[in-house]
């Protein structure tokens, strides 16, 4: 089984140091197929291709089959349409990219097409991921389905101090739990990338709100005296925004990069198979620190949109807010609300417990163990990246006009010291 997340893990790594050396171009050079974002998409597209494989041809065999008669009878369909639409997510984001690398190569708003790159690739990213786990889940429902259902990776994850148990130590439960531990860690590794996209969308977004602030400012307009000082009030405050901005999503991005990480090292540097609680446990306290930073980042981000929301000028910010909200939801809340109920409907009389049995689709979900939710959850964040992926097409043109405001800054911006403009690009490049 080719450990996906920790090959993406250490790609992310060594993309940020080569977008750190060379950017778009290396020596003047412009680097057709050798920048990080082109590197990326091929990297993405061999996880995949690898996880489409595997799946397809597992579900040729008569193992895969026999998983299907032990689910509910709608989610064999609901996962088969699943690769596909990993195949449409990556395609079109690519295709949306070079539209952006496009106008990278004639040089127009190079910072602000860089950071529009990274945030579309968003969808590309979380759905490679959610196909590998997708196959991942499928692999491990076929070999231990027979299995007698062992204390839930996940219940133990999330709720460690209510489930203080230890599975049993055999060959099978051991190989069952370092299975759903992968999967589990396939996320971890998307999250990071969607902190990454989050704080390449704060930095356009609070980047654009001071120049728009600067433009209101010094307009001359009578009918917008107040609209002026109001602007020239919030411009002088803006870098304290923009500090309280930082805050949730440094903190998220921390956190995903720590939990991704510390879970790589446990499963392929220790010997997890005798202590699968302790891992567990550990995880637990990784996902309520992710829980409250994505929170954080989710509502600094929900602010900046409501307080500033008038101020943006040619920015388009309701759909790009909207996208950036719709897909940081699949980091944390999806699967903990499952869990959540899950764990509520545990605690139940066995007369409520009858009652929710015997609603549609609800009845599934809380009785789902791990493998048969992650197969259900994988499935539905690639639907989710579908719809993530044509939302940017209409959030994030390559045509908008607020890309050129940076060039018509630097053009106008005569009192800027030749120093100072090289700190800015020095920092733009990471």
């Amino acid at each position: 089984m080719l450990a996906a997340g920790t090959v993406l893990y250490v790609g992310f790594l060594g993309l940020f140091l080569w977008r750190c050396v060379s950017g778009w171009r290396l020596f003047g050079a412009w680097l057709e197929y050798a920048n990080y974002c082109m590197l990326l998409y091929l990297l993405l597209f061999v996880l995949n291709t690898w996880a489409i494989v595997n799946f397809v041809t597992l579900a040729m065999e008569p193992e895969g089959h026999e998983v299907w008669q032990h689910s509910p009878s709608w989610l064999r369909m609901f996962t088969v349409l699943a690769p596909p639409a990993a195949v449409f997510t990556l395609v079109m984001a690519f295709i949306q990219t070079g539209q952006h690398v496009n106008e990278l190569r004639r040089g127009s708003g190079v910072s602000k097409h860089d950071r529009a790159v990274q945030i579309i690739a968003l969808p590309a990213v979380f759905g490679c991921m959610a196909m590998n786990a997708l196959a991942t889940s499928y692999e491990a429902a076929a070999k231990f389905h027979d299995d007698a259902k062992h204390p839930s990776l996940i219940q133990a994850s999330l709720f460690s101090p209510l489930y203080n148990v230890t599975p049993p130590a055999t060959a099978s439960s051991n190989r069952k739990q370092f299975y759903l531990a992968q999967t589990e860690t396939f996320f971890h590794v998307g999250d990071i990338y969607e902190a990454w996209a989050l704080f390449q969308f704060s930095k356009m977004t609070m980047e654009m709100l001071k120049v728009s602030l600067q433009k209101i400012s010094t307009t001359r307009s009578v009918e917008d005296g107040e609209r002026q000082d109001l602007a020239r009030g919030l411009l002088k405050a803006h870098s304290a925004f923009e500090s309280i901005t930082w805050v949730g999503v440094a903190m998220f991005l921390v956190v995903t990069l720590g939990q991704a990480g510390w879970s790589i090292y446990l499963l392929n540097f220790t010997d997890t198979d005798s202590n699968w609680f302790g891992y567990n446990s550990q995880m637990g306290h990784f996902f309520a620190a992710g829980m409250v930073a994505s929170m954080a980042a989710i509502y600094n981000v929900h602010t900046v949109e409501m307080e500033f929301h008038d101020f943006f000028e040619g920015y388009g910010p309701l759909l790009k807010f909207l996208t950036v909200k719709l897909l940081l939801s699949l980091a944390y809340f999806q699967k903990g609300a499952v869990s959540v109920m899950q764990a509520v409907n545990q605690t139940l009389p066995q007369l409520m417990q009858n009652i929710t049995g015997k609603i549609p689709l609800l009845k599934d979900l809380i009785n789902f163990d791990d493998n048969e939710f992650y197969i259900f959850y994988s499935s539905l964040v690639l639907y989710e990246c579908i719809l993530g992926v044509l939302l940017h097409y209409f959030a994030w043109p390559a045509d908008e006009s607020f890309y050129s405001v940076e060039l018509l800054e630097e053009e106008e911006d005569a009192s800027a010291t030749k120093g100072e403009k090289e700190s800015l690009l020095a920092n733009q490049k990471c």
